[in-house]
């Protein structure tokens, strides 16, 4: 695999497989700015085979892989010949409707993979009413450059490498100067955060946690019903969740979120060994 030397790389493979294209298949939506960002950092790599381009992002001890392909058959005709999966540990989403993946999650088993687990999208629409800002409630901070590795460290411990695409100590770090990690602290620890991405009128929770010692005290749900608040002028809120994790899903429903029909199948392959 070649390494990508840009943004404007990756978006024109992409273009170049969607011309012509009977059936595009992908599980590759970067936004600009985080594209950049593997970019910058060395993170992506690149492959174009007959009718697909795959890409590896590199990620701790593993690696994600991205593909884009005119059609269904194509991925499956070229992703067991890819030598990164011989070589290295994978993860692949493959997201969409449920009813629409059969074929691509069985070509993706034939290629190698396994089916690891199962996530559900969920949606809360806001109130048409824009509401009124609430400051945040005692306790709540804007998180700070200095927090970045204990909320990578909390993070890391709480969530699933596979599965919950797991940030980076730069990701962090520039989410905190967005503005976008709120921390609740008690005996000077991180007890609580929530890591959120706001884009136009959507927002999405990525991580939302409460560390072990501070369970049943309400900062959970302090620090939500103060997210909420604090993007009045988002429309829509979205968030991935593991389908088995009703305590979860449970605690989600409780604040306005319901499954809106995508998932996420997260398979994993293991390098050949001799």
């Amino acid at each position: 695999m070649s390494p990508v030397r840009s943004a404007g790389e990756v978006l024109e493979a992409i273009q170049k497989v969607k011309a012509g294209a009977t059936a595009f298949r992908t599980n590759f939506f970067p936004v600009q700015s985080k594209l950049e960002s593997w970019v910058a950092h060395d993170e992506l790599t690149t492959e174009t085979r007959d009718n697909v381009t795959f890409f590896v992002r590199k990620d701790r001890d593993f690696a994600h892989l991205y593909f884009c392909a005119a059609s269904p058959s194509a991925f499956g005709g070229e992703i067991g010949q890819l030598s990164v999966i011989r070589t290295h540990k994978l993860a692949i989403d493959i997201v969409g409707p449920e009813a629409s993946l059969t074929e691509l999650l069985s070509l993706a088993e034939q290629g190698g993979f396994r089916r690891y687990s199962r996530l559900v999208r969920l949606a809360r629409v806001a109130s048409p009413i824009t509401p009124t800002f609430v400051p945040a409630a005692p306790g709540i901070n804007v998180a700070i450059k200095g927090d970045a590795p204990e909320i990578l460290a909390l993070i890391e411990g709480s969530f699933d490498r596979f599965a919950d695409q797991l940030p980076t100590l730069y990701e962090i770090e520039a989410a905190i100067a967005a503005r976008q990690i709120l921390i609740i602290r008690q005996n000077e620890q991180i007890a609580a955060l929530v890591f959120f991405e706001t884009q136009g009128l959507t927002s999405t929770i990525r991580y939302w946690l409460v560390a072990a010692p501070f369970h049943s005290h309400g900062l959970g749900s302090t620090l939500i019903r103060h997210y909420f608040s604090s993007q009045p002028a988002v429309r829509r809120f979205i968030l991935w969740v593991t389908a088995t994790n009703q305590n979860a899903i449970q605690k989600y429903q409780h604040y306005g979120y319901a499954p809106d029909g995508l998932v996420d199948h997260v398979l994993v392959s293991e390098p050949v060994t001799s």
